[in-house]
């Protein structure tokens, strides 16, 4: 006999987030917090910090929707499984919790992806559907696995919220730190898993998007923007938030500029490298390919500023905003979704109708960009130490766990090239 599901959804979409301060427009979930067993006042401050967290994430869907997943999926195995609150989530907890994402509860599995709220005389009401875990097969007889590049994926979410938490001093330390790597490994699969798909365009996808955008930018000088920020964010590995400003310690925000572009002579050859003030505060520096400089020439040149390539002590905002300094993260995403949706006509009007709806369906995957820039470059011999450097991971083994390379790819043409 199954155990029914007592959880229930927790945070809507980020459109709702101020909402649910109050919870005005979501009734069930101070109704859910009431029936735990932990002290009500200390919920709903384990409830307002994970939604003040998940605010900082509002602006960039992708992310986002990951985050919430993720601690949304934990809040619920925290407060109803294990019976505790934040404060009291240890090594013990992470690890358990672990062994629930590599095999959860069937109670706890939907038969399919359900939205968590559904609209209701100007109410959000709980979708009874929704679950934490989403198996995602027509097949009936099919069976949850948790796929590493999944755990991998939690692990990076939780691992951000626990800090967060540390640093607003609501925990003393993280406790993930302790966790175990075999806990966090997944499950032995079939070989067919193993292989993890790194979300990145295929190089027909990229080309077309890229002449889409010299297309429209020769046609209509208002689209050098989008042109200019898909060729960077894809050339040089950045993320969306790394061409938008970010706050400092200090209350100020760090404005990309043109001085962030750098000319170096190395051994009487010269090169230039990009600065980047990048995810976690860290810095790093990306070498230009050479293909990249016409582009960013062109932009200079749209911008109307005198010298084609920038100068020391440039601080004209890279992206620069009409109606303020620079262009906001939440801009720079718009841009590139308006980018995609310039390609995904381009395609329905040649015909490439299926085409179009792969697109289409990542339209606000930002990190597109940047792991087909890194997959090309390591499918192209470039040395993913490099690589690993430039893209700011810890280790070069990340990122040859993360991203596609070479060999993988010549093994599958390989492969496909067999006669029957």
């Amino acid at each position: 006999m199954s155990v029914p599901f007592t959880g229930e959804p927790l945070f809507d979409t980020a459109h709702y987030l101020e909402d649910l301060s109050d919870f005005h427009c979501h009734p069930s979930i101070p109704t859910f917090l009431a029936s735990l067993p932990q002290p009500l006042t200390t919920l709903r401050d384990d409830y307002e910090i994970s939604r003040q967290f998940l605010m900082k994430y509002a602006d960039v869907p992708g992310t986002f929707s990951r985050f919430r997943g993720e601690v949304q999926r934990f809040l619920n195995y925290l407060w109803v499984t294990t019976k505790r609150t934040l404060a009291q989530t240890d090594a013990d907890v992470v690890t358990a919790y672990f062994k629930t994402l590599k095999n959860p509860p069937h109670s706890w599995i939907a038969r399919g992806v359900f939205s968590a709220f559904t609209h209701a005389n100007g109410l959000r009401l709980p979708n009874r559907q929704w679950r934490p875990f989403a198996l995602r097969s027509s097949d009936e007889n099919a069976v949850y696995n948790a796929s590493q590049a999944s755990l991998n994926a939690s692990r990076t979410a939780l691992q951000t919220f626990f800090k967060y938490l540390v640093y607003r001093q609501y925990l003393l330390t993280d406790p993930l730190s302790d966790l175990r790597r075999r806990d966090r490994r997944a499950k032995p699969q079939m070989a067919k898993d193993l292989e993890v798909a790194v979300r990145r365009l295929t190089d027909w996808q990229w080309s077309w998007l890229l002449e889409t955008l010299v297309t429209e930018a020769d046609q209509n000088p208002k689209c050098e923007r989008h042109l200019f920020v898909i060729v960077t964010m894809k050339s040089l590995f950045l993320r969306v938030g790394e061409l938008a400003p970010r706050p400092l310690d200090d209350g100020a925000d760090r404005i990309p500029v043109f001085g962030d572009f750098r000319r170096k002579v190395i051994q009487g050859e010269q090169y230039w490298s990009y600065f980047v003030f990048g995810k976690g505060d860290k810095a790093r520096s990306v070498t230009l390919p050479d293909a990249y400089l016409p582009y960013l020439k062109r932009w200079r040149a749209y911008l109307d500023l005198l010298s084609p390539m920038p100068d020391p002590g440039d601080y004209h905002p890279i992206l620069p905003s009409t109606h303020g300094i620079a262009l906001g993260k939440r801009q720079v995403q718009r841009i590139y979704e308006q980018a995609v949706m310039f390609a995904v006509t381009r395609m329905e009007e040649a015909g490439f109708v299926d085409e179009a709806r792969q697109l289409e369906a990542i339209r606000s995957e930002t990190h597109y960009l940047r792991h087909t820039g890194a997959s090309q470059a390591i499918e192209s011999g470039a040395d993913i130490r490099h690589i690993s450097e430039e893209l700011g991971h810890a280790s070069a083994a990340f990122t040859e766990s993360v991203y596609v390379n070479s060999d993988q790819a010549r093994k599958r043409f390989q492969g496909r090239e067999r006669k029957v």
